[in-house]
């Protein structure tokens, strides 16, 4: 029996080794491919999105997909680097766009240029590859992005005497609503509704409107501060006034606070992210308006979100994640994940279908950011963007809050940011 223990022993290794070889070459089953998908949507853009995954892993026996949330973009991003250091990384991983810097400046993530067809490069628009793209490569493939918009409650239009289907289109028209707008219901000296909140929110809101009236954040080889201009001062006396000497706003309400009132009907407008109307049409007790985000001189939004980033450094789980991320972001699911979510469709084909003008005309709200998309663009981006956004919250705070000059704080704040740029320089 010993004698034949090697001749035996032989022919299992050979047989198990043509019937593995046959597996692999597509006979009797296939092993698939398991990837890890790290994402921050949550409540409405969550549920749509385990959807959508839930149905590619069910038409895919090649590819299945395992979707963690881990938290909005500040906790992602402390996760991810986390996980860099301990290796414990994701194959797929939602990064917003401007949090990208901090992976790209340290080469925790390659670019995918090589990866993505020509179909999708031309399909997708240049605004948003703008957003993922550095130094000319590709580093995260365009998902969920946004505009603000404002918000606007119709039904506090109606009984102001002012007409819901025609919103302010500009800051000047902002100020002469809020007048009428801004009410003390029952006159105890307190103000039931507020006319606006303008909640900066650091670099996302500050940005766009220095750039409505010619100026910019950063300069363009981001070495310097260029927000504590005159363009930059205007803004803020720009709102400060509509606080303290027209009194149409709260003056230390956070985004949060004001998006939470405008719940209540205690804020009857306000610029939020076009990618909560989904939310806020099924939930307000009153009828919604959507109207583009008023200009001072000069119409400008900036385009925010996240893209898709591939953190597996094989080659083969690279591919897999690149079958699936061109699947979500296809035409149809473009469409899909505008309607269901309000967040912006990425695709030319999207925006020209049928399909999608037809639910434009029937939702005229989702429209809106649609068409603010030809003077979009995105933030200044430097490694250092989040410490900036920081700083930059501190400033407008304190210039809210705190009713100090604007000059000078933003002084203050842009030496704050020239320091920084200079240890990147």
């Amino acid at each position: 029996m010993k004698k034949y223990g090697p001749v035996i022993l032989t022919v299992i290794l050979l047989v198990s080794w043509g019937f593995s070889r046959h597996n692999a070459e597509g006979g009797i089953k296939r092993r698939s491919v398991e990837l890890t998908f790290w994402h921050s949507m949550s409540i409405y853009q969550g549920d749509t999105l385990e959807q959508l995954v839930e149905e590619y892993n069910n038409n895919n026996e090649d590819i299945q997909v395992r979707l963690i949330f881990q938290g909005l973009y500040d906790d992602m991003k402390i996760k991810l680097i986390n996980a860099v250091k301990t290796g414990d990384l994701p194959d797929v991983s939602q990064v917003a766009i401007e949090y990208l810097d901090v992976f790209i400046d340290d080469n925790r993530i390659e670019p995918i240029t090589d990866y993505i067809s020509e179909d999708d490069k031309n399909d997708i628009l240049s605004q948003f590859w703008n957003g993922v793209t550095r130094q000319r490569e590709i580093y995260a493939f365009p998902f969920n992005h946004s505009v603000q918009v404002l918000y606007y409650n119709k039904d506090a239009f109606e009984k102001a005497g002012l007409d819901p289907d025609k919103p302010p289109k500009t800051w000047e028209d902002v100020i002469k609503y809020g007048k009428k707008l801004t009410k003390d219901f029952d006159g105890d000296g307190t103000i039931d509704q507020w006319g606006i909140l303008v909640s900066l929110e650091g670099v996302f809101g500050f940005t766009p409107l220095i750039r409505q009236v010619g100026g910019e954040f950063l300069n363009d080889d981001r070495t310097k501060a260029l927000f504590n201009s005159e363009e930059g001062v205007r803004v803020m006396e720009l709102v400060q006034k509509m606080a303290y000497e027209y009194k149409i706003m709260p003056s230390n309400w956070t985004l949060f606070e004001g998006t939470s009132a405008f719940l209540q009907g205690k804020i009857a407008m306000g610029p939020i992210t076009c990618a909560g109307i989904k939310f806020a049409e099924d939930n307000l007790p009153w009828e919604l308006g959507i109207a583009p985000l008023p200009y001072i001189e000069n119409k400008s939004v900036l385009l925010g979100g996240a893209g898709l980033v591939i953190f597996s450094k094989s080659s083969h789980r690279r591919k897999a994640a690149m079958n699936f991320i061109s699947w979500l972001t296809n035409k149809e699911n473009s469409i899909r994940w505008h309607e269901k979510t309000g967040y912006l469709p990425i695709r030319k084909s999207a925006m020209e279908s049928f399909e999608l003008q037809s639910f434009h005309r029937l939702n005229p709200n989702y429209k809106v950011p649609v068409d603010q998309l030809s003077y979009s663009r995105p933030p200044d981006f430097t490694p250092y963007l989040p410490q900036i956004d920081q700083i930059v919250r501190y400033a407008i705070e304190d210039i809210m809050i705190n009713r100090k000059d604007p000059q000078k704080t933003l002084n203050i704040a842009a030496e704050k940011v020239n320091n920084l740029l200079k240890e990147e320089e």
